[in-house]
């Protein structure tokens, strides 16, 4: 299983070097996918649908914030609990209102509306933090590359005598 998931993740990586386009943009693209996917499971997958729209208002590449969406949902388990800690820091005691029905289907609304909040607050500031790294990552990464890659198809020729 974890060679797999190294395997897929290696692939990804890949796909993100030898994108077209500049650093910047392919570098905002994927910063941009990776805050989506960090507020899209509080949002029950609705931000998704922001995904083409910010690409085109950010100017971003949206093949690589696909990417970083995908990528995206490989790390967020890992920032759960802590997207909702960080939450509860901000906002404080989640909402104590309950709802005049309690009927066996309205339970999720309950809990939407006490951590809900609380969780998608979290979730918003994390993804800015880890979009705002990846963003840093991915442009010097890439431009590195680029770089080497430019040294490889050029090789300084040594003076003949």
């Amino acid at each position: 299983m974890w060679k797999k998931t190294y395997r897929k993740l290696k692939f990804q990586y890949y796909k993100v070097l030898r994108m077209k386009g500049a650093p910047a943009f392919v570098a905002r693209g994927f910063s941009l996918g990776i805050f989506i996917e960090f507020i899209t499971l509080p949002t029950f997958g609705l931000a998704f649908l922001l995904l083409f729209p910010l690409c085109k208002l950010f100017r971003a590449s949206l093949p690589a914030a696909l990417v970083a969406f995908v990528i995206g949902k490989l790390i967020l388990p890992l920032f759960i609990l802590f997207n909702y800690n960080i939450g509860y820091v901000l906002i404080g005691k989640p909402l104590q209102g309950q709802l005049i029905h309690h009927e066996p289907g309205m339970q999720w609304l309950v809990w939407v509306k006490e951590k809900g909040l609380v969780y998608f607050t979290g979730s918003a500031i994390m993804g800015l933090i880890v979009a705002f790294a990846s963003y840093i990552l991915v442009l010097t990464g890439l431009q590195l590359y680029r770089r080497k890659k430019l040294r490889r198809s050029f090789p300084e020729e040594s003076p003949t005598p």
